[in-house]
């Protein structure tokens, strides 16, 4: 099924990755209405508080014996967390993370310590996060050793944050049902009138998937004169989005619906139509657009104002290496050097389709106000 599959991909295009939050917070379609895929099981607020007072403790005493410590916040889950804290002692370093509910908790809590911060690393959020970030002067900028082996969409241009592993967000579509309507792009969902009603959209705009499908789409048609930077073309083709599509019903299972043909097609993530295969025993294509797709990068940053940058840039220099990232990743990574293990189903699929090219500060600037257009107006 795979080899079929991948021969008909290539046949549509040879594109390789060009670049890409926390992985996969709220990415695939799930059972009820609410956008939810399997999240990291994150530690409560009273025992986050409580770590972060037990890292600020342990951090002076260790620093008054001449220890190297960092503290990362993170929304990564407790595999994650324990992979980072053994990979600084590996290197002498006692790496403290902090996990907390989502990526933006994460960005809330660094921007609220922005003048005392606790924290000397932020890790797992995705792009849009890592922007609002940069934005709020919250970073400064590094330039780990790895740098040449990501590729530039996968980091901030201006060296602020990096990406260490990578997903992409793909429309899935059931070859079968769909025959000889399969889309080449999301545009052919809401203009070709075949596809009316035949793919899955989830109303709710909070997840982390939906929010870079519809950035991915919105950043198309932007226009610095348009309503929130979007030409009036873009906001109509958002509305056709939602209008023309089956929305989500309580209870709905996306993949058992594709499957079974109920409906064509719809979003989720690369690792999520991969396993989706197994589970279904079923064949599962994705459209491979010209202008590329949006992928969910987990990224890393050093934060403004640290004492430990020194002892940080030493971590990320090692955490981010084809050496570590072979060991402890658990998505693609983004150093195109640590490839090598990669699953080569996970492989081929992620190199079939090449990155857009998004412009995450200006989606950090407009996101919120993108979305309340969007559920007050636009969703029907």
């Amino acid at each position: 099924m795979r080899n079929k599959k991948m021969k008909k991909i290539w046949g549509l295009t040879t594109a390789v990755i060009l670049a890409a939050s926390s992985i996969m917070a709220g990415c695939g379609n799930s059972q009820t209405a609410k956008e939810t895929q399997p999240t990291p099981v994150q530690e409560s607020s009273a025992a986050a508080e409580s770590k972060v007072s037990d890292a600020q403790e342990t951090e002076e005493a260790q620093k008054q014996a001449g220890a190297k410590t960092l503290v990362v916040y993170s929304n990564t889950d407790e595999a994650g967390a324990k992979a980072m804290e053994d990979v600084g002692k590996e290197i002498g370093i006692e790496v403290t993370v902090v996990r907390l509910n989502g990526g933006g908790e994460v960005t809330d809590r660094i921007m609220a310590e922005k003048n005392n911060p606790t924290a000397d690393i932020v890790y797992g959020i995705n792009h849009i996060g890592f922007a609002r970030l940069k934005a709020a002067d919250c970073l400064q900028p590094f330039t780990p050793v790895w740098d040449d082996k990501v590729e530039s969409g996968l980091k901030d241009p201006d060296g602020y944050y990096y990406g260490v592993g990578i997903s992409a967000v793909l429309l899935a579509y059931n070859p079968e049902a769909a025959g000889d309507n399969a889309p080449a792009d999301w545009t052919d969902l809401w203009t070709k009138p075949e596809w009316k009603g035949k793919y899955f959209v989830n109303p709710s705009t909070s997840g982390g998937t939906t929010q870079l499908v519809l950035s991915g789409i919105l950043t198309r048609y932007r226009d610095d004169n348009g309503e929130l930077g979007i030409s009036q073309e873009g906001w109509d083709a958002i509305a056709a989005y939602y209008q023309n599509a089956y929305i989500q019903q309580e209870g709905d299972d996306f993949f058992a619906m594709l499957t079974k043909g109920d409906i064509w097609a719809g979003q989720n993530y690369s690792k999520g139509v991969l396993k989706a295969e197994a589970d279904y025993n079923a064949d599962i294509a994705w459209a491979t657009p010209e202008a590329g797709v949006p992928f969910a990068v987990e990224m890393v940053g050093i934060v403004n104002g640290t004492k430990n940058y020194d002892t940080a840039k030493e971590f990320l220099d090692y955490y981010g290496s084809a050496e570590v990232m072979e060991k402890v990743s658990s998505t693609y990574p983004a150093n195109e050097d640590a490839r090598g293990q990669v699953d080569p189903d996970l492989k081929a699929l992620t190199d079939s389709v090449k990155v857009q090219n998004i412009d995450y500060d200006f989606v950090a600037e407009n996101l919120d106000g993108w979305l309340e257009k969007i559920e007050l107006e636009l969703i029907p």
